[in-house]
């Protein structure tokens, strides 16, 4: 996956040094063509078997001419528009925009696959990292220029029709690789296969890589005809980087990416791929390709498209909370960073406080908060424990219950449905069903020992139900907010009169302490709804619940990545305050 990373990551480099905004059908031919080539020699090499039995190549033929392939092959046209766009915006800012289109194929993926993908339905969580995605593409645009007002009709138009074709060029990328996932999942099940050499992974490896190479043959004819038809002409200085690319990019990339897949089951590791924006920018300013833009804004923008992709494609952390604060660092770091501008357009123009009384105020405001905050944390843990301890003493009891055929082996899985509900309506659900099974156990006469067990049960499962359907106290939420929300609000839109390395340590503050309060009063919003792991997660552990033998390497990669994502803005917004004050 870090060879795909730098790999992949050259596209822009390659299409700036190619010329590919003065050319761009024929680039993306010839880029076409050094994907096929390099496609189809690892193909012949690796799954020949594959490829010469009559009847899976009459499959092949069969499968390649149908309305998907027809989708992807148009995918392909992807670097025309990414191309011409950069004859309208600068280079960094398309590549940024352009490598936004994992999110995409995630809702494409999750429509296609209707509930076999391994991506999870869209949550409250994705849609806000969504609406980070938007605001990281407007601060892209904004870094293209310093100020809007100064630029003329014409210069307008340019900048919306650059961003357009980039992000049409994001769109129908995305779309395409959500297909062909599909589409070679749908042919490896056609195919004949002996099982000495290829197994059910590689033979699916092998439905999606040929479909890649199809696509882009589909792909290659038309770009050749239309760029000779629109007076395009080949170069030396547009096709060796065409043709390096495409044997590169659209051939070993791609190879390297879905072989990073089939040898894992962590799907972890796909979070490295989604810093290939940080890698093209990179090469960029390596090769001196980089144009007059506003580096600051370019960077905020980086930074909440690069969080959003990391998030939104790799379920880095299951906990809101977490996604909360990432959200709360990335605005807090953005609005103090400019603070000074953004206040400037209020009537009151912000509050410059003296310093004696403007940690005293904050502080005052926080104790407080503090205070609610562990008078519910201590409150609701207790009650979270005994919830735990209740319902896997309940799935056990159900489990003894069904092998001495009392009840219906089923109901464990209606009492795991209790546990993972994340709403009421998932609860009444689960629990309707798993007293059911209880009300045919009691109607057959059994012995009176049998009937005391199973009223033991179900006493347990009426418990556990009561006490996770209670809900949310309102009362004490209402009061964090408002605590919480005076801290943030003083500690955002007021700040000492001060200059230099005072300034610079009362910024950081104002960033990382706001940012905490938010995820805090998220984190506490029912915390017995809200943890990190299942208590009956099944297929984690000795017992087979993952609760006496948990895996100790359970998500720890995972939460690993977590963690360095929040250090990453954190430190990339330090870097930012200490050149405006210090640097």
């Amino acid at each position: 996956m870090l060879l795909f990373v730098a790999i992949f990551s050259l596209v822009p480099l390659m299409i700036d040094v190619g010329g590919g905004s003065e050319n761009p059908f024929l680039m993306n031919a010839v880029w076409r063509f050094g994907g096929v080539l390099g496609g189809l020699a690892y193909l012949l090499v690796r799954f020949r078997s594959l490829i010469f039995d009559r009847h899976n190549f009459r499959n092949i033929v069969i499968q390649s001419f149908g309305w998907m392939m027809f989708f992807a092959a148009f995918g392909k046209f992807e670097f025309v528009w990414y191309a011409l766009s950069t004859r309208f915006i600068d280079i960094s800012a398309a590549a940024i925009l352009y490598e936004t289109w994992p999110i995409l194929m995630v809702f494409v993926m999750s429509w296609l696959f209707r509930g076999e993908s391994r991506y999870r339905r869209i949550t409250t969580g994705t849609a806000l990292l969504l609406v980070l995605c938007f605001l990281g593409y407007v601060f892209v645009i904004a870094s293209q220029v310093e100020k809007f007002d100064n630029l003329g009709s014409t210069q307008r138009l340019e900048l919306v029709l650059g961003v357009g074709l980039v992000v049409f060029a994001a769109v129908i990328g995305g779309a395409h690789n959500a297909v062909i996932f599909r589409w070679g999942a749908k042919l490896s099940g056609r195919l004949y296969y002996s099982g000495k050499s290829d197994n059910y992974d590689s033979v699916d490896l092998f439905g999606i890589l040929l479909g890649q190479v199809v696509s882009q043959l589909f792909c290659l004819f038309p770009s050749f005809a239309i760029g000779f038809a629109t007076g395009e002409s080949l170069s030396r200085q547009m096709v060796i980087p065409a043709l390096i690319a495409g044997i590169l990019v659209s051939g070993i990339s791609d190879i390297l990416f879905r072989k990073a897949n089939s040898i894992t089951d962590n799907l972890g590791v796909n979070a490295i791929a989604y810093s290939t924006p940080v890698a093209g920018l990179a090469w960029l300013v390596a090769f001196g390709r980089v144009g007059d833009v506003s580096i600051d804004l370019l960077t905020i923008g980086a930074v909440a498209l690069i969080s959003a992709n990391l998030l939104i494609n790799f379920e880095a952390e299951v906990r809101f909370g977490f996604k909360a604060l990432i959200l709360a660092l990335w605005s807090c770091g953005t609005f103090v960073y400019l603070r000074d501008e953004l206040l400037a357009l209020l009537p009151f123009g912000g509050w410059l406080w003296p310093r004696e009384t403007y940690l005293g105020s904050v502080g005052l405001s926080a104790t407080v908060f503090i205070l609610l905050l562990t008078f519910r944390v201590a409150r609701l843990a207790p009650r979270t424990q005994d919830e735990d301890n209740r319902i896997f003493a309940l799935h056990r009891a159900v489990e003894l219950l069904a092998r001495r055929n009392l009840i219906a082996p089923v109901t464990s899985e209606h009492v795991r449905g209790i546990d993972s509900a994340r709403n009421p309506e998932e609860l009444q659900i689960a629990y309707t069903q798993a007293k059911l099974c209880f009300v045919r156990a009691a109607a057959v006469n059994r012995p009176v020992a049998d009937q005391k067990l199973l009223a033991s049960a179900e006493a347990q499962l009426n418990m556990v139900v009561h006490s996770r359907q209670q809900g949310v106290d309102f009362g004490e939420l209402f009061s964090l907010i408002i605590f919480g929300g005076a801290t943030v609000l003083l500690s955002l839109v007021s700040r000492p009169e001060v200059s230099g390395w005072t300034a610079f340590i009362y910024e950081i503050f104002a960033v990382l302490f706001p940012a905490v309060i938010v995820f805090l009063i998220v984190n506490v919003w029912d915390l017995h709804r809200d943890r990190a792991d299942l208590v009956l997660a099944g297929q984690s552990g000795d017992d087979g619940y993952g609760v006496i033998f948990r895996d100790p390497r359970n998500r720890r990669f995972e939460r690993a990545v977590s963690t360095v994502i929040g250090l990453g803005i954190a430190a990339t917004y330090a870097g930012l305050l200490w050149y405006k004050w210090v640097g």
